[in-house]
């Protein structure tokens, strides 16, 4: 518990520069290309617009909506979320061990690396999360009264990203062969976490098991509260927090003790 407490006050300690590395991040990816940074913007964009065409209209999905632009803004909300958890998790994953030359000539904690990966992502949630609000709006569907729960959920989804991220860069230190597993788990969570497809059609027991999944609970969260209530999602509101937070905390406390007991060691490893 004391390690987990030391870890989350380095990132408080050090948010200045977490946002400063962040921004030197940037520059530095996108200094040669044209457009620059606003290339953080369209490429989200840009991938989820061929999503909406091949599911929206290709497959369907869009017909269980009112018209087409209501499932790309319902769809949009849960891109926003997934691909910030799928950018913040595996780059900060691997934070560690690409970055580890670095810190030891900067001299800052190890463990604000996944963080800064994880500030890098915001701006694919931003971006499509933008575009989804432009949506709702022109297109007459307007916010959710309950909005301010938009604000819980993207915490919670930080601190669920932070703490797999810092669990899972030791990990891949101690054990190369698991990002190759971590990145089919992410690619999962994109079919079975409800980005694409509504999971309140299972009503059975496998679509009980889906929405207390992680992913699940925060994209149907930021839909809920922005978009407008699923009261199907209500039902399992209690349950699913308490696994969420429980696993959470799981993972934070293993993380931050793997963390602390392998640091001095990552360099032998690598």
């Amino acid at each position: 518990m004391i390690n987990a407490f030391k870890i989350v006050w380095e990132q408080i300690i050090y948010f200045p520069l977490i946002i400063r590395m962040v921004k030197y991040g940037d520059q530095s990816t996108y200094q040669n290309f044209f457009l620059g940074q606003a290339w953080k913007i369209f490429n989200p964009i840009l991938q989820v617009s061929v999503y909406f065409v091949v599911f929206g209209f290709g497959l369907g999905q869009s017909q269980a909506h009112t018209n087409p632009a209501e499932y790309l803004a319902w769809m949009l909300l849960g891109m926003a979320i997934w691909r910030f958890m799928n950018e913040a998790i595996m780059g900060g994953s691997q934070s560690i061990k690409r970055q580890i030359a670095l810190v030891s000539k900067m001299k800052f904690p190890l463990s604000t690396l996944p963080a800064i990966s994880i500030a890098s992502a915001i701006w694919t949630f931003l971006a499509l999360f933008g575009l989804a609000t432009l949506i709702m709006l022109f297109g007459g569907t307007g916010i959710s009264p309950q909005w301010p729960w938009t604000i819980y959920y993207l915490v919670a989804t930080i601190s669920f990203s932070y703490s797999f991220s810092l669990l899972n860069s030791t990990i891949i230190i101690l054990i190369p062969d698991y990002i190759s597993i971590l990145r089919l788990i992410m690619m999962m969570t994109m079919w079975i976490g409800g980005v694409i497809f509504k999971i309140s059609s299972f009503n059975n027991i496998i679509g009980d098991i889906l929405r207390l999944l992680p992913f699940n609970y925060v994209i149907d969260g930021i839909r809920d509260s922005w978009y407008r209530p699923d009261l199907h999602f209500e039902t399992t509101f209690y349950p699913a927090t308490i696994v969420f937070w429980s696993l959470v905390l799981l993972m934070l406390l293993l993380g931050s003790f793997l963390h602390n007991k392998f640091k001095k060691n990552f360099i032998e490893y690598l």
